[in-house]
């Protein structure tokens, strides 16, 4: 009886103990979560790297406040993405380098080439309407535009389709849109594509190759833009607004500026803010849009739930993994992907005059991050916080690297010793100290270039290379210096 007497009592204080134990440990499980994202914000902000490093060396840690101001980027704003969300966010520094107007989560910037997933989700959702069909056949479209009133016109049918304008596979060459500055004329959509003035750009027919597979150009978001405008009879801004911003409750992005003041300025790479505050690009489908990483993600994760099989989603699940497919032989729409199972990932860089901005999501991991800077340097620091962030959640890519220093025969150093002309007032003048090459650029601070191979050099902060040119008789003409995603040539003089 008395066994049974306390087999009830024990039962009574279990079940008034449960929720109590549930309440105590759920505000442990919170305080987790909170301490955890916070360890995570503080190992970043001291846990920056260069992308390189010796072996035998641990790779060194960087203050990303130090790498802001050794890189003249005023600011950036930064999302991260943990198991499908924003598990935090932040913005470092200021708008511009005049007023100092301290960064906002609602500040925007121009993001470049990340504009595209956003043109391309209009299409699909147009295609989802029945006004656009994915595989319509837009080359004699294109041909008509651009050849009507010109005495030459290309032999054989021009032949490629939406989808492939959507996934750089529509033949057309490697260009990217420089902008106007403020004050420019502008030019229309059609001058563009013809190369006429005031636009800046070579006629988009040069170069021109069907059988070329993937070759990311604006142009093909540019015919997309004016082929998509035409057929429905709107502009990008208002599709947009309609299929994209107002469905999602997005109001801080779009192709036209908003009315708000919280706009960073760009940024050039001594430091200098870009005249006017930005370039203008009417190319606005391939490079135009204005967002925030908030804003941003919010369309991300809405396309990837849909691609999940989300019903009732902006997008139709069948259109949304169109836009993500990791086939090969049906490359992504809008997104530029890579690798393969938990590897794959969206993958993309976006580059004005005066801005930069990176976005990596592994679908796989349910992990990612979004950063934007208001600055041409941008790009460097923002593959530091990539690769900070990946050691962090333990990413498959974006690790620094380990390179071996190798030490050659002096003569092998000496050939390459000299002066290399950029253009008339810009020099590459280069020394041998020991193991290593030293180059000074005119008006800037000498870099020293390690051993890569016989004839590439790289340096480490920040991580550049120099591969020297030689004609058939083993001589020294000149030399390529790479960058991040653009290239400088030189002849060598002396």
């Amino acid at each position: 009886m008395k066994t049974a007497k306390k087999a009830v009592a024990w039962k009574k204080l279990c079940l008034t103990a449960l929720p109590l134990a549930a309440m105590i440990f759920s505000f442990f499980a919170c305080q987790t979560e909170e301490s955890l994202r916070k360890s995570r914000i503080e190992q970043l902000e001291k846990g920056l790297y260069r992308a390189v490093y010796f072996r035998g060396q641990v790779p060194e840690k960087l203050k990303l406040s130090d790498r802001l101001q050794f890189f003249k980027v005023p600011g950036i704003s930064l999302a991260v993405i943990d198991k499908d969300r924003i598990d935090w966010f932040k913005t470092y520094g200021y708008k511009d380098i005049i007023k100092y107007e301290k960064l906002t989560p609602t500040t925007i910037f121009q993001v470049g080439e990340l504009s595209q997933p956003v043109a391309a989700a209009i299409v699909l959702a147009e295609v989802a309407k029945g006004h656009l069909e994915l595989e319509e056949e837009v080359g004699s479209y294109y041909e008509n535009l651009i050849f009507t009133g010109r005495k030459f016109r290309p032999q054989g049918r021009i032949s490629f389709t939406l989808s492939q304008l959507l996934s750089h596979s529509a033949g057309f060459y490697p260009w990217t849109s420089a902008g106007y500055p403020p004050g420019a004329d502008q030019p229309d959509l059609t001058q563009v594509l013809k190369g006429e003035e005031p636009a800046s750009n070579f006629f988009s027919w040069r170069g021109f190759d069907q059988q070329s597979g993937i070759r990311y150009s604006d142009f093909n978001y540019v015919l997309l833009q004016k082929f998509l405008e035409e057929k429905t009879g709107k502009k990008l801004a208002e599709l947009a607004r309609e299929d994209i911003f107002e469905p999602l409750g997005i109001k801080m992005t779009g192709w036209s500026l908003p009315e708000t003041t919280d706009i960073a300025t760009g940024h050039a790479r001594e430091g200098e803010a870009v005249e006017g505050g930005y370039y203008r690009y009417p190319e606005e489908a391939a490079r135009g849009l204005w967002s925030n990483p908030l804003d941003y993600l919010k369309f991300v994760l809405e396309v990837m739930d849909c691609a999940r099989g989300k019903s009732s989603g902006l997008l139709p699940p069948e259109l949304a993994r169109r836009m993500l497919s990791a086939d090969p032989r049906q490359p992504g729409l809008g997104f530029r992907l890579e690798g393969e199972r938990e590897k794959f990932k969206i993958y993309m860089k976006g580059r004005t005059h005066g801005f930069r901005s990176v976005l990596v999501i592994y679908p796989a991991l349910r992990q990612g991050a979004l950063i934007m800077a208001n600055s041409d340097n941008g790009g460097l620091l923002l593959d530091e916080i990539i690769r900070g962030l990946s050691v962090i959640y333990d990413w498959p890519d974006f690790k620094p690297e380990e390179k071996p220093l190798y030490r050659l025969d002096p003569s092998v150093y000496q050939q390459y010793v000299g002066r290399y002309e950029v253009n008339g007032s810009y020099y590459l003048d280069i020394s041998f100290e020991d193991y290593y090459l030293v180059v000074h650029p005119t008006g800037q601070t000498p870099t020293k270039f390690y051993v890569e191979t016989q004839t590439i050099f790289f340096a480490v902060d920040p991580f550049l290379r120099i591969k020297f040119n030689l004609d058939d008789s083993g001589q020294v003409t000149g030399l390529t210096l790479w960058q991040e995603d653009y290239e400088i040539r030189a002849r060598k003089v002396s």
